[in-house]
This record gives structure tokens, sequence and C-alpha cells, in this order.
């Protein structure tokens, strides 16, 4: 009679070993911003790094979220992945280490996020809220509030010490290396994934490989959107390169008191359109920066941006129909 258990638990193991290396893709260090913005208001915004382990569908870790030297919040986060809702769910819980002004207290954050690629660069984007940490009431109600985060594929410390990291991060302000994401799409993250495009990103050629600085969130309510691009404050001969998914649309120019205008049309709602402005030169006073005026429907937003050999300045837009101004 054959003895079948030894074939059957290399078995059972393999299928473990593919299922727990395919769980993993999420597990990292997730940086962007997350905004808030009352409508007719120009939106605020704040750093936000989440450090995320993952098995399965369960994930796990610490957030850490700071504007300047004054203010900074960490909380332990847990969160969910619902495949069929193509949603990641994170939750901020227990009592957070903090410094804040005072009569400022931690907001405890609910995230829902979508999971999506831009040629190389993996982005978690999507919307938040939460409830006072000391109190029952609620976060920045009647605003829109925003997260994007891109996965750095490589930091410069080991991730089981993110915590310890950050808070000397924050209080050296020690700055990363490239964030150049590599990292591809696996099986598991193909049930979440949403395409920009029906076609793979294809990065155009020029576009250099720099850190991407997440500057602003927008949400827009129209599909079409039209940027203008003029020289911040003193005209000083920067020279730039603007992409928009990873597509030339201004390519060497220089800007100006006279516009640089172009046109597009954003493939899906609720699904991020990247804007890259890429500094060709520093001017003669650096760094590279710019006035970029994004108008789609009867919306118009200015946000002022500022890049330079080390990172493109980044501009991430979505767009809801029921987001009028």
């Amino acid at each position: 009679m054959t003895n079948y258990s030894p074939i059957l638990f290399f078995l059972l193991l393999l299928l473990w070993t593919a299922d727990s290396i395919n769980a993993q893709q999420l597990t990292g260090v997730w940086s962007g911003k997350i905004s808030r913005n009352v409508k007719g208001t120009k939106a605020t915004v704040e750093s936000l790094e989440i450090q995320l382990s993952q098995f399965g569908n369960t994930l796990w870790g610490n957030s850490f979220a700071f504007k300047d030297t004054s203010r900074y919040v960490l909380y332990r986060i847990e969160g969910k992945i619902k495949r069929k809702l193509k949603l990641i769910s994170i939750n901020e819980l227990g009592r957070p280490a903090y410094i804040l002004p005072d009569g400022f207290y931690p907001c405890e954050k609910v995230y829902r996020l979508g999971y999506s690629r831009i040629g190389k660069t993996e982005y978690l984007s999507g919307t938040w809220g939460g409830r006072g940490a000391y109190s029952d009431t609620t976060c920045f109600p009647n605003e829109d509030l925003l997260v994007v985060l891109q996965k750095i594929p490589k930091p410069d410390y080991p991730i089981e010490n993110f915590v310890a990291q950050k808070l000397v991060n924050y209080y050296t302000r020690q700055k990363y290396p490239d964030r150049t994401n590599t990292n591809t799409t696996d099986s598991l993250l193909l049930s979440l994934y949403n395409s920009v495009d029906d076609k793979p990103v294809v990065e155009d050629s020029s576009l250099a490989n720099r850190a991407i600085d997440i500057q602003m969130i927008l949400k827009v309510p129209d599909s079409l959107v039209s940027v203008t691009l003029y020289d911040n404050a003193i005209i000083d001969d920067d020279t730039v390169s603007v992409f928009v998914n990873k597509k030339a649309f201004l390519v060497k120019q220089r800007i100006s008191a006279q516009p640089l205008s172009f046109s597009f049309k954003m493939a899906n709602a609720n699904q991020p359109t990247e804007i890259l402005m890429q500094a060709e030169n520093l001017g003669s006073i650096p760094p590279n920066t710019a006035l970029m005026i994004v108008e789609s429907g009867n919306k118009r937003q200015e946000v002022r941006l500022s890049s330079g050999y080390g990172s493109h300045a980044a501009i991430i837009i979505t767009f809801s129909p029921d987001n009028q101004p």
C-alpha cells in the first residue's frame, strides 16, 4: 500500500509557501499625503507614511502623520482586504503617541483605499474619515478627505524598525534616498487592481528616474481636465517637462508669465491620474517652481509646485461626477 502522507504534506507545504509569498505584495512602507478641503477653499495637506504587514486578507502595522516639526501622530493600524469590493480598509486604533499644539487632539482615522499602478509606481488612494481619539466627535465633517500613498520598494531601514525610524526621521528631518518603484503586480493584487488604462502604461523615455514627491491631491467634477502652467513668483528661466500617467505632454518647455497649456481626459471615475513636473534645470534661483492651474467642469484649482534633480513634483487627481463646486 502506497504511503501518500509525505507527498501530501509536501504539496500542502508548497501551496502554503506560494500563498505566503503572493500575500506579501502590500507588505512594505507606503508614503504620501492626506488632504482636507472645504468646498470653495484651497486644500490643505499633511504627510502620511504607513507601514503595512500582510498575511492573506489581513493587514497590520503603524501609521505616522505629520505636518511640521510642531505636530505628529503615530497610531497602530489593522485592516482587511475586501477583494469582491476591490477595497482595502485600514483602521487606526489604540492609544496614539503624538505631539500637537495646545487644544488639538488626534483623529482616529479610517482609510478606504483602492490599489492601482501607473507604470512602475504603485498607489493606494481613496478617502479617509474618523472620530476624535478622546471624544465622540466626527473629524472634519462636510470636508473632502482624500489620501494617496505610493509604495517605497526599498526604505533605508528594516520594516520592523518603522516606528523608531519614523521618530528619528521626524526629529532629525532625515531624507530618504530616491524612491524609485520597481515592484510588479502579482496574482493577489490583480483582484484589487484598478487599471488606469486598458493597456499597461509605458513610461516615456524622457521621464527621468527620480523620486516622486506628492505635493497635492485634487478631486474634480469632470473627466476632462485642462492644465495651465506659469512660473511661480520670479521668472528665472525654469525649464520643465510635464507627464500625465508617465506620458509626456510638455517636453523641455521654459515656463514664464506666458501660459503653457494642455488638456487630457481621465479614464475612470475614482481612479488616480498622476501629473509629474520634471525639472530640466533649476533656473537662476533653485529650486524649480511653478504655478499649476487645474480646471475641470466649473472648478478651478491652483497648486504651487517645487521640484529639483532629486524628485518630481506630483499632483494626484481623481474625478467624481458628484463632486460639484
